[in-house]
């Protein structure tokens, strides 16, 4: 079986290429596992049909099974489309990823299949700060639909800061800001279970290193704890894989005095040292390649 990990922004192309696939007894024959980064990957259109695939320049024919592992961008719809075009099988849909690497279309789905989440807004450079104020109350969280990694949220507490930032919203960037309220309950810490389908292939608790820092994330200097998710957790998190239409992805949960609601979906999320050394990401992947 040939299988493909095409990486791009965001995916972290050495972190994913530690991951070995070797496994005959499971998939007869084996699996010759490539990764390779999506600018190594191009395709022709317009030859009367029939899509060439090069690799590194050199001219391959398709992958039995790939995954897009990075943020969603049209390329990666373009590779997408052209592989299962030739009959390739993915993964994680295009479609889903399109849908978390925006937190506007991850609201809507999440609303829509009702599920618990911070209170919400779409904000623009017109939106009147006091109506920010009004709907998620302050401070309040804003952030650009398509950030990652806690890059560009910010944490807001006045009316007057709140008028600063929606004036300085590029007015044609093509892409919404989003205001949230913000969970004090959770300040500093959240909790993400990353799901392979309906099994969870590793869940921590992530905590800032700053006590004056409202975001958690690893990068910017937090640590991470295991953390053991119990029925209703796991029962929540199903219930956003299926919502999705992802087979893997990262859930970030904040505790509120309530219990849970979901703050962002990752498509992309990262892999724990423990997770690869104790061969759980290998697992979950030979597990998704062979139900693909």
């Amino acid at each position: 079986m040939e299988f493909w990990i095409i990486v791009g922004e965001g995916g972290g192309y050495e972190e994913i290429k530690q991951v070995s696939l070797d496994h005959a007894d499971i998939v007869p024959g084996g699996i010759h596992h490539t990764t390779m980064r999506m600018d190594d990957l191009v395709f022709t259109m317009g030859h009367n049909g029939q899509t060439k695939l090069f690799v590194c320049g050199e001219q391959t024919a398709p992958p039995d099974v790939f995954l897009l592992w990075g943020h969603y961008n049209e390329v990666f719809e373009g590779i997408s489309d052209r592989l299962t075009s030739l009959g390739a099988r993915s993964l994680n849909g295009i479609e889903g990823k399109r849908v978390v690497c925006s937190k506007l279309l991850t609201a809507l789905v999440l609303e829509k299949e009702n599920l618990p989440q911070a209170k919400t807004m779409i904000v623009t450079e017109s939106t009147p700060a006091k109506l920010v104020v009004e709907q998620v109350g302050l401070p309040a969280v804003l952030k650009p639909s398509d950030g990652a990694q806690g890059s560009g949220v910010v944490l807001l507490n006045t009316e007057e800061e709140i008028a600063e930032y929606l004036a300085a919203i590029p007015k044609e960037n093509g892409m919404s800001t989003i205001a949230q309220e913000f969970i004090a309950t959770s300040k500093g810490t959240d909790f993400r279970v990353c799901m392979a389908d309906d099994q969870v292939l590793y869940a921590i608790q992530r905590i800032s290193n700053n006590p004056d820092e409202f975001r958690s994330n690893v990068h910017l200097g937090g640590y991470y704890r295991s953390f053991e998710p119990d029925d209703s957790v796991l029962d929540l998190c199903r219930r956003v894989v299926k919502a999705v239409g992802l087979r893997i992805c990262g859930i970030d949960l904040l505790r509120t005095e309530d219990g849970y609601v979901i703050g962002e979906v990752n498509c992309t999320p990262g892999m724990p040292d423990y997770a690869v050394e104790d061969g759980s990401y290998r697992r979950a992947m030979l597990r998704l390649i062979t139900t693909a």
